[in-house]
């Protein structure tokens, strides 16, 4: 199941953060981001919220194509 289920991935809470600090000129959250996705099968120091289930206090949040 490893193999095959990423550890990583672009949760809607992080990409949000990204885009919100890439606005303001900060890249570090979307090159960590990248980071994460880049080889998102193993456990990696430094990128355990990428692993992580949203904050419960983000809410619901809903996606459309092309979002």
């Amino acid at each position: 199941m490893d193999r095959v289920n990423p550890l990583h991935i672009p949760r809607n809470d992080l990409v949000e953060e990204a885009v919100s600090a890439a606005t303001d000129a900060d890249l570090d959250p979307l090159e960590r981001s990248l980071q994460a996705v880049a080889a998102p099968y193993g456990e990696r120091p430094g990128l355990e919220r990428y692993a992580a289930a949203a904050p419960a206090d983000f809410g619901v949040y809903r996606t459309f194509c092309g979002s």
